[in-house]
């Protein structure tokens, strides 16, 4: 189940697991951006390291496409002991080349090669730039965590208990996420944060070629550019942050926000159905809500592969946030469920929790910040969360129940970042973005000493393919380098 920062679409199949082994990656020179003898010249994060050519080959992940496999270090610190094979794919440009243009879709676990293979960019980006993305460490093909057998029972649980049952059952469902990724993967769990992560972004430059990174990430994707711009500000021709995370958002903080905002989104949609019933299902879309909510609450609906119990209503919900006409997909879900037919509901429940394995999104957010330590403290999070909105807030916070209990700690901390050596970047947020709230794009764009505010009058998480208006602006900045002007406030 993944709702903490989400993506644009990603197919939700699962993919092969990748590789970890105890190995030495291949000693050489830095290359021409490593670190100097020199006093003043900043010590390079990834020392001496230097890829092994890459192998591309076609794959059955990608029609057109190729992929390869690059060796990393498991712990960027101590890039002499454990490695990660980290999995890569390709669409080749197929007219005068650029360079290349590595994306991210977002997540955390989310599969890049998935996304790659829907060919997000059209003729005048895929003419121009290879366009690259990967399976970042601990997803998919990329070693992916293989620590969920106790994950739908945790899902199955009711994220916000009204009795001492109820709170016992989430609480061990919990508990058994967090202990059985302790036992199966407790040598990797330390090592999955952002900061790692965007190392990696490093690596699969360096491999590719060396070039000047062009890089688009949306959602958690933005969150691994501003990790990237805060090391190697020099080493970027364009960047565009798509869904913008604030990363001076520690872990509460961050959740509180979106909370607040699908609570708010979810009020403009019964806004929207009110003022067309026709074509919502439902007269009151807040009213069939809470009436729905009601009777899940006595008995779960039934539901062709499973059940709508309090859990899935809500991620439901959530789930149609992330669209720009979502009451026009949840009204009718409602009105089966208020004739007894959870069905519909369960579909967009399911949509929402196969994003990715849960495994893979708990390890990053547990641990890019600090989360409430403890049951108890975590209640105290959660009872916060619920005064933000009684509908969603419980669910959002104990979503990440097991983070309470995680056997990693914190390898990251918020902060600003404003990567003042780096060119312009191109910084655009949804003004009804409910997952990654139009907020932290104003902030990170005024905070980033060349961001490039693009404000996009829409609903729903992420502009590009979008809005028009948005994509075409991204096309131009990265084939051009021009930006605009003044915030453009594309509708």
């Amino acid at each position: 189940m993944l709702s903490a920062v989400a993506c644009g679409p990603v197919d939700p199949e699962p993919v092969r697991a990748g590789a970890r082994s105890e190995s030495r990656p291949t000693p050489g020179p830095p290359d021409s951006g490593a670190a100097s003898t020199s006093p003043d010249t900043p010590v390079d994060p990834l020392g001496s390291w230097t890829p092994a050519p890459l192998d591309w080959a076609p794959c059955a992940e990608l029609r057109r496409g190729e992929c390869a496999t690059l060796n990393v270090p498991l712990d960027w610190s101590e890039p002499g002991t454990s490695t990660i094979d980290l999995a890569l794919g390709r669409l080749p440009a197929t007219g005068e080349r650029i360079g290349s243009l590595v994306i991210n879709p977002g997540g955390p676990g989310g599969s890049g090669l998935r996304y790659l293979g829907f060919e997000p960019y059209g003729p005048q980006i895929s003419s121009r730039f290879d366009v690259v993305s990967w399976d970042p460490r601990g997803v998919g093909a990329s070693g992916g965590l293989r620590c969920n057998a106790a994950v739908p029972e945790l899902l199955a649980a009711d994220p916000d208990p009204d009795d001492d049952a109820e709170l016992d059952a989430l609480r061990d469902a919990a508990d058994a996420v967090a202990r059985d990724c302790e036992r199966i993967e407790g040598d990797v769990l330390a090592h999955l944060g952002t900061v790692q992560v965007a190392l990696d972004l490093e690596a699969i430059r360096r491999a590719i070629g060396d070039e000047p990174l062009n890089y688009h990430g949306f959602s958690y994707g933005t969150l691994i550019g501003q990790e990237y711009l805060d090391r190697f500000p020099d080493r970027v021709r364009a960047m565009v942050l798509d869904g913008v995370v604030d990363p001076s958002l520690g872990f509460e903080d961050f959740l509180l926000g979106q909370t607040t905002a699908f609570d708010d989104a979810f009020r403009r949609d019964a806004d929207r159905c009110r003022a067309a019933p026709g074509e919502c299902g439902v007269a009151d879309l807040l009213d069939a809500y809470d009436r729905v909510a009601e009777r899940v609450e006595v008995s779960p609906l039934p539901a062709d592969g499973g059940e709508v119990g309090p859990g899935e209503l809500a991620i439901a919900a959530i789930q149609t946030s992330y669209g720009s006409e979502g009451w026009r997909t949840l009204g009718p879900a409602l009105a089966m469920a208020l004739g007894g037919d959870g069905g519909a509901l369960r579909q967009l429940a399911d949509t929402y929790f196969d994003f990715g394995g849960y495994a893979s999104y708990a390890a990053v957010v547990c641990t890019d910040s600090a989360p409430p330590r403890g049951v108890d403290a975590f209640r105290d999070f959660a009872d916060r969360a619920r005064e933000r909105s009684s509908r969603f807030g419980a669910t959002v916070a104990n979503e990440l129940l097991p983070c309470a209990t995680w056997a990693a700690p914190p390898s990251g901390s918020p902060r600003a970042i404003t990567a003042p050596d780096a060119p312009p970047v191109l910084v655009v947020g949804n003004t009804g973005d409910a997952a990654t709230p139009y907020e932290n794009a104003v902030v990170v764009a005024e905070r980033l000493e060349s961001g490039v505010l693009v404000t996009v009058e829409e609903e729903g998480h992420t502009a590009y393919g979008a809005n028009r208006c948005a994509s075409e602006l991204i096309d131009t900045y990265l084939l051009t380098l021009a930006v605009p002007g003044a915030d453009p406030r594309c509708a």
